[in-house]
């Protein structure tokens, strides 16, 4: 192997890459059947690790989930059935492509180059996520954009972009756009008359191409002063809601940095940052008491948490623990049965592969809080004989050790503990004693009603969810008087065998906190549950609301909401595949409140314009719901082309209580709930409340006349 040039550094955005790894080194690519030498290497300017394939042969840095070393990487070892020697300089990575979760493995000639590596993946990919992530940082996204997309276009590395060079990158980018046009703008680009565009021209043809006649209009209508300038009480006059010091804050945080004034591009880079982000900052950490019992939180929820597919012949892998834990679950499920060699884990009488009970616990013991540090439930469904459960106490008690809880937590308890007691693992089970002794706090008994006088604090019901339905409507308010004191697991119905899942929202409106949901699929119901436990910075705890724990609280206020939003553009939609056709995109919102059907609202279609559709399109939604923190707003984009297949191009979904009203970009997700790094909705939200209250003492006009409006919100509100 040729030596490691370590003395010069290769330098983009502030970001130091060693040389050896843009010109590319040598790495050992680990897969079924077969082990390659191969030469990898990153591409600054692409954000891509690349080597020599049939098949893609890259990864961006952006879309990887997690690199793991060391311990993380034994399973994989094993599997493969290679020697210990080469573990210390193996290296996986976990990454996204198209909406499906890849693998590969490397291992590296020597321990320095191990390093090298890792390093510099861990380094680059923060930055891209700083960068690309936060909507944040406008010069330097645009430099990042701008240089990925040159060297896309410019294929033969001449630096001469023809007017064909153009025409393809403008097809890839989801613009249609006329050959004269086309040519018009780029012979505009073109100052020096080459007949072709450099780095330069290319820069200028982009700026006339993502010219935003939204953002022109808007800063033209609140820069009244001073035209070209947004003075500081101007600046003041849009935001209205904040504090003194904090206006200036931001005012000269944007400022161009000469004239400390606010010109159309500090405005633009304002309305992009995370200062302006459409989720309210507070929520993204933990903010909320987390001294309370456990069953005054709902709890992030995952069923059948080792498929990784569907319920019939899904693959079985510890990565789907490995998956929902970063994804902020604190309950997962693991299906126990007899193995030839000790318990397995598999979805029962299905063609679902099996996985050994010992590694999905290892995985859990390894990863269950690394992303939160609050307590775990253990959801076990034990189909194994007295011996196999015997090795099952075994295994959890070895490989837990101090973290699995075996007994109460004090001597006399009369309620559930609170979650920051560190318990770490309670377990739902009806077998062996040595297995049955480690259950505590989650004892699942069989449902005998709401008023069931002997079922003590730590006892919990597990329903399905259409069990828990057929509940609602007969006693809602026992229900809720149930889940104050006692713990109630929801779990998807038998018969959705293709892994989709219920809508949760229905099922918290009374309470009930483990909501367990199929992850392997980023339907509604998933995105409804990834959109409640982003609040509270992302632990798997949130308050319920204190109607649903506190049984003196006051009743519900009759109010009624308006939400408008105001749908005005796109940015950079992505197309249905690399190669897909040019989109007709248009916008479907949302609005999810218990106990009701969706309120759905969309706009027009625009024809052959992913780039920057404008639509300027109001939706207005009313509604009567109290608790916020239960409603949801979600934005769906479609194109018109493809809605026969009910796959939508992206979406977003976010808690109303989350909203931050105004002028807001909207990042959107791709099928598995990834975000795109560059698409984006523009929109201008706000929230109108009126509380109804009938006279007590009408005249027959008056009752007429509340009759009216309280009709009026009802047919609204079902339609």
């Amino acid at each position: 192997m040729d030596p490691i040039n370590l003395s010069k550094q290769y330098e983009t955005n502030q970001i130091i890459v060693e040389p050896c790894l843009v010109e590319g080194t040598t790495l050992l690519k680990i897969s079924s059947g077969k082990q390659q030498q191969k030469t990898f290497k990153i591409d600054i300017d692409q954000g891509q690790i690349l080597w020599n394939s049939k098949k893609s042969g890259k990864i961006d840095i952006e879309s990887i989930e997690e690199i793991r070393v060391g311990d993380a990487i034994r399973s994989y070892r094993e599997h493969f059935k290679l020697n210990e020697d080469i573990g210390p300089r193996w290296f996986t990575i976990i990454y996204v492509d198209f909406g499906k979760y890849k693998t590969l493995h490397l291992v590296a000639p020597t321990l320095e180059l191990f390093n090298i590596w890792i390093e510099n993946l861990n380094k680059l990919y923060l930055h891209r996520k700083d960068i690309i992530g936060g909507l944040d940082h406008l010069r330097k996204r645009n430099t990042l954009w701008l240089n990925q997309y040159w060297k896309e276009a410019d294929k033969n590395g001449d630096s001469k972009l023809s007017l064909d060079d153009v025409a393809k990158l403008c097809y890839t980018l989801n613009i249609s756009m006329s050959r004269s046009l086309l040519k018009t703008k780029f012979n505009e680009a073109d100052e020096n008359k080459n007949g072709y565009l450099d780095f330069n021209d290319f820069q200028r043809l982009v700026k006339l191409i993502k010219q935003r006649v939204d953002l022109d209009k808007l800063f033209n209508s609140l820069a009244k002063e001073r035209g070209n300038i947004l003075t500081l009480r101007e600046f003041k006059d849009f935001l209205c809601t904040l504090k003194e010091e904090e206006y200036d804050y931001l005012y000269y945080k944007f400022c161009d940095k000469d004239v400390k004034e606010m010109d159309l591009e500090g405005f633009c880079s304002f309305l992009m940052s995370s200062d302006n982000s459409i989720f309210a900052p507070e929520h993204s950490k933990v903010f909320q008491d987390m001294s309370q019992p456990l069953s005054h939180y709902f709890i992030s929820s995952s069923h059948n948490t080792y498929l990784l597919g569907n319920q019939l012949k899904g693959k079985s892998s510890v990565e789907g623990y490995i998956r929902a834990f970063r994804e902020g679950s604190r309950c997962v499920e693991i299906d126990c049965w007899d193995g030839p060699d000790g318990p397995i884990v598999y979805h029962g009488h299905t063609l679902t592969t099996k996985i050994k009970f010992q590694d999905v616990i290892s995985a859990i013991r390894t990863y269950a809080f690394k992303y939160s540090p609050y307590p775990i439930i253990i959801s076990l469904e034990v189909h194994c004989s007295i011996e196999q459960q015997i090795q099952m106490a075994s295994i959890l008690s070895n490989t837990l050790g101090e973290c699995l809880v075996t007994k109460f937590l004090s001597e006399n308890e009369t309620e559930l503990p609170n979650v920051v007691e560190k318990e770490k693992k309670t377990t739902k089970v009806k077998v062996a004693e040595a297995l049955s002794n480690l259950i505590v706090y989650c004892n699942s008994v069989k449902f005998g009603g709401f008023d069931h006088d002997n079922l003590k604090y730590y006892e919990m019901f597990s329903l399905n969810e259409k069990a828990s339905s057929k509940l609602l409507k007969p006693d809602k308010a026992a229900y809720i008087r149930h889940n104050i004191r006692h713990l109630t697991r929801i779990y998807p119905w038998g018969f959705r065998v293709d892994s989709s899942n219920y809508e949760p929202h229905h099922q918290w409106m009374v309470g009930n906190q483990l909501v367990s949901l199929n992850s392997q699929k980023f339907d509604l119901g998933m995105q409804i549950n990834e959109a409640m436990f982003s609040v509270n910075g992302g632990c798997g705890y949130v308050l319920k609301p204190e109607r649903l724990r506190n049984p003196n609280a006051s009743p519900d206020i009759n109010t009624s909401r308006t939400l408008t939003i105001e749908i005005i553009s796109a940015q950079q939609l992505p197309k249905d595949s690399p190669k897909g056709e040019i989109i007709d995109p248009f916008v479907e919102v949302e609005l999810l409140v218990p106990g009701a059907e969706a309120i759905k609202q969309k706009t027009s279609t625009i024809s052959n314009n992913g780039f920057n559709p404008t639509w300027n399109k109001t939706l207005k939604f009313t509604f009567n719901y109290e608790e916020m923190s239960l409603v949801f707003l979600r934005f769906v984009v479609w194109d018109d082309d493809l809605i026969a297949s009910n796959d939508c191009l992206a979406s977003y979904c976010i808690p109303l209580a989350s909203l931050q009203f105004g002028y807001r970009y909207v990042p959107l997700n791709d099928s598995i709930g990834k975000k795109y790094p560059f698409s984006t909705l523009f929109i201008c939200s706000s929230l109108e409340s009126c509380v109804l209250e009938l006279n007590p003492n009408p005249n027959f006009g008056d009752l007429l006349n509340d009759i009216f409006i309280l009709n009026t919100l009802w047919l609204t509100y079902i339609q």
